[in-house]
């Protein structure tokens, strides 16, 4: 009865997208491997490979696999696994070995009960991997087994269309996928997750016949925009939109956004261009993201209210209906401009992030006076960003005012503090099963774990700025994302198997490795006589690492987003769920790190 009581919430954690979650309650009860459930076994390797944690979720697999029956989903779940690994390997010959491992337990799982998934993956995987004979004698049976079954319900409707598209293209048959596509589309087309998985697979078959995306641009993801521009007259430190103006630079707006078929954006609420924006977006049923340099009360004080009551009702409306709202600091204003241009600087690595997870294109859209940004933060600014990273702006001229325009309010003294706040990267590492060690132990770890610290910080002293250990874990702060990126990919390749071995270790031990980025405030320390930094970010930071699988890098969406444009295609970033944290601290965004 135990076991079928942690299934179940074994379930719900995976339902809920809580990866770790899921792997912490299986875990515990596989420890007695003798009575260990073989549903559990599975639900745990599972909910390591959809964490991103796939050399992990093969190890477990590995230690399980006794206990688990030759059934269709434990051998699909373990070709997922070489599939994963697959499309990760570098080296040609690993590469092929491993595709025919994955495709020939799909094969395995395919005869058990004839059923099309397993088939269709190995179909598409038999293209891969150049065998087109069996890909093509397997997509003609996928066919046959689609146009048998028969659909009691929408989920089932949506995965027979995709499937049956699925083996057309691998046949070549493709004036007959349009529309397949299309109906499927219209099952799921606010399913924005779903159609990125079909257009991913479906783009790499087209990657692997050497054609164009254009028979599958019907499942296509939608654009993802950032947007910016100029507040009403007045009240920015460059000419701004004259009221007079606002419903010709929304017919500009609407034009684009039908263009460009976008339907996700991520910006601010200004009143001006920001809101203008936000408003027509939310009117096409659009999934509005808002990202606020300051508390929504203080940012709706000095960059709303201004302009009167009409922006403030605009401005609380879309917040109400916004599918998400993060703030740099759930704080006052302080008086610099660091966090405008952190807020900017989130706007464009969120959106770019979206549609680079998504499989879709990214713009920016802004409304633009012409004049160059007074500050980093400013729409300039944020133009040339996007363009440095190899992205189109879509700008709409902004008219010179003709009125006088509103008045900013003022900074309140009060609110500005000495100690300044900087960005800065952000490392929390801890080694779980530390606190298992037997005395005897201890010796040899601390020896080898302050070693292999004592090399990694040699190799980046330069740019870590402050470093602080305590027993198995450590805390490092660091001017870059790409940097930290770098430092917490090492960290993890601590204590290797065949090291743990040596020295006696459990095989369980390893480091868990949590990053984020933000802006905290830098301070002498006296004690110590050095630097050191604090803030709200720091605590966020420090509740990560228990959040995250062993072996693995787990960062926040902030820490994802501007990764993705200081090293864009350097390192990849995949979502991994909204996670509770520890101490009742909320829950957070969190994404897998790994190398491209």
């Amino acid at each position: 009865m135990q076991s079928e009581s942690l299934v179940r919430q074994a379930r719900e954690l995976l339902k809920k997208g809580d990866f770790v979650g899921v792997y912490d309650v299986a875990y515990k009860a596989l420890e007695d491997h003798k009575s260990a459930d073989p549903t559990l076994a599975h639900l745990a390797v599972l909910s390591l490979a959809r964490s991103g944690a796939t050399t992990q979720a093969e190890h477990l697999y590995r230690k399980v696999k006794d206990i688990l029956p030759p059934t269709e989903d434990n051998l699909s779940l373990e070709a997922r696994l070489y599939k994963d690994q697959f499309l990760k390997a570098k080296d040609p010959g690993i590469k092929t070995s491993l595709g025919k491992k994955a495709r020939d337990l799909y094969l395995e799982a395919y005869r058990i009960n004839n059923n099309y998934y397993p088939a269709i993956n190995a179909a598409t995987l038999s293209l891969i991997i150049g065998d087109k004979s069996a890909c093509h004698r397997l997509a003609k049976e996928v066919l046959k087994l689609c146009d048998q079954s028969s659909s009691t319900h929408g989920d089932e409707d949506y995965y027979l269309d995709v499937t049956r598209a699925e083996a057309n293209l691998l046949l070549g048959k493709d004036d007959e996928i349009a529309p397949v596509l299309s109906h499927a589309y219209m099952d799921r087309y606010h399913d924005y997750g779903q159609l990125s998985t079909t257009w991913k697979q479906l783009s790499l078959i087209c990657k692997h016949r050497g054609i164009s995306t254009d028979c599958i641009q019907a499942i296509q993801p939608p654009t993802v925009i950032a947007f910016m521009g100029q507040t009403i007259h007045g009240m920015g430190k460059s000419p701004g939109i004259d009221p007079a103006d606002e419903e010709m630079l929304r017919e500009h707006i609407r034009s684009l956004l039908e263009k460009y078929k976008i339907k996700i954006a991520f910006g601010a609420l200004a009143c001006g261009a920001d809101l203008m924006i936000a408003e027509e977006i939310l009117k096409q049923n659009g999934e509005l993201n808002v990202i606020l340099p300051f508390s929504r009360e203080e940012f709706k004080r000095t960059s709303v209210s201004p302009a009167g009551p009409a922006w403030e009702e605009k401005f609380d409306q879309a917040l109400e209906r916004a599918a998400s709202v993060y703030e740099i600091v759930e704080d006052a204003y302080t008086g610099y401009d660091l966090l405008y241009e952190a807020c900017s600087l989130q706007i464009l690595g969120l959106a770019y992030l979206r549609s680079q997870t998504l499989g879709s294109q990214a713009y920016q859209v802004v409304l633009w006076n012409g004049q160059p940004s007074a500050s980093l933060g400013g729409t300039a600014a944020a133009m040339h960003r996007w363009e440095a990273l190899g992205q189109k702006n879509l700008v709409i001229p902004v008219p010179e005012p003709r009125s006088k325009g509103v008045a900013p309010l003022p900074v309140a003294s009060s609110q500005k503090i000495e100690l300044k706040r900087h960005m800065k990267a952000m490392i929390f590492a801890d080694v779980k099963g530390y606190s298992n060690l037997k005395e005897r132990q201890l010796p040899q770890f601390i020896s080898k774990w302050f070693h292999h610290l004592e090399q990694i910080f040699n190799n980046h002293y330069w740019e870590i700025l402050f470093a602080n250990t305590w027993g198995d874990a450590i805390y490092l702060v660091m001017d870059s994302v790409s940097s930290a990126a770098q430092v917490s990919l090492e960290l993890t390749r601590i204590f290797s198997d065949k090291e743990r071995a040596e020295l006696g270790l459990p095989e369980d031990l390893g480091l868990r490795v949590a990053t984020h980025v933000g802006p905290i405030f830098e301070g002498y320390n006296p004690l110590t006589r050095k630097k050191e930094y604090f803030g709200t970010h720091v605590t966020q930071t420090a509740r990560l690492e228990p959040c995250t699988p062993v072996g693995s890098v787990y960062v926040t969406e902030p820490f994802a987003a501007l990764i993705s444009i200081e090293a864009a295609g350097v390192y990849r970033c995949e979502y991994v769920g909204n996670h509770p944290l520890p101490k009742n601290f909320g829950r957070i965004r969190m994404y897998h790190l790994g190398e491209n």
